[in-house]
């Protein structure tokens, strides 16, 4: 697997010097604040402020499948422990247009190769998960039609979509004191589970109803509970209070709602294993 891994990515650095970035900057931003920077990805050109090294791995090498949007962020694990903590200013011109697959796919993991110096194989891990499948009675799952969405872009940046409208494939949230309210258009379950569900409850969602088709989906329920003891001044906060008609579970919500299930399993998930990372060369 790593052998395989190491000549698909030789593969990718070929290509990318054929159609690659022009010229790239990688400059360190070390007094970023996550969540202040906002990326900006048009046809030929990114710029990504405040990122991580791990999080660039993670994009360059599964945010796209077949040229297609991932379902679920796929693990990035090893490494030197700078690849969490340092950040970077990514800004880079490709020669020509290029949609966002080829920017965030191959062009990316040649920039990553030439200076970063990273190697990565991918590998099988056994790993604590939630299944999701349907639930005794069958699904209540509502079939999306055209009008339900609009295709996401393929070469621009994360822009919001326009009031009342929804890319097909993912969602908006919103929450309130009674629970927080998700309305998913034209997705997969298996996009559902991946993109949704896992960053809602503590281990990654894998698909397993064996439905196929894009569904319309509203789900309202009440969070998970963060794990331990919530501090306020160093000292144990006291639980918040009931909300009269709060939501229920996300558990209870998926049955009740969807006639979908969560049920604790184990299944073989691939992760990326950083082999080795340097810190970039200068500009």
């Amino acid at each position: 697997m790593r052998r395989i891994f190491a000549v698909v990515c030789l593969a990718c650095a070929a290509l990318a010097a054929q159609t690659g970035f022009e010229a790239a900057s990688i400059k360190p931003d070390p007094k970023c604040q996550p969540g202040t920077g906002r990326g900006l990805i048009s046809p030929g050109r990114i710029e990504l402020p405040c990122v991580t090294p791990r999080s660039l791995i993670r994009t360059a090498y599964s945010a796209f499948v077949g040229g297609s949007l991932a379902a679920r962020a796929t693990e990035v694990t090893g490494g030197p422990a700078w690849l969490d903590t340092e950040r970077y200013a990514i800004s880079a011109k490709a020669a020509g247009p290029a949609a966002m697959p080829e920017m965030l796919g191959p062009m990316l993991q040649a920039l990553l190769v030439e200076r970063f110096r990273v190697a990565v194989h991918k590998e099988a891990k056994d790993t604590a998960v939630y299944a999701l499948s349907v639930a005794r009675g069958g699904h209540k799952l509502r079939a999306s039609t055209p009008e339900s969405c609009v295709p996401a872009p393929a070469a621009t940046g994360p822009e919001l979509p326009k009031p009342g409208q929804y890319y097909c494939g993912f969602g908006q949230m919103r929450g309130s004191p009674a629970g927080t309210s998700a309305e998913w258009r034209g997705v997969t379950l298996a996009e559902f589970a991946g993109r949704m569900l896992s960053n809602q409850v503590d281990r990654p969602v894998v698909d397993q109803t064996g439905v196929a088709g894009r569904f319309d989906i509203r789900l309202d329920y009440s969070p998970q509970p963060r794990s331990g003891p919530i501090l306020l001044n160093g000292m144990p906060a006291p639980p918040p209070p009931e909300v009269e008609g709060a939501s229920p579970s996300i558990f209870t919500a998926l049955q009740e709602q969807l006639g979908l299930k969560l049920s604790p399993a184990r299944a073989p998930l691939d992760v990326i294993v950083v082999d080795r990372a340097e810190r970039p060369s200068e500009n």
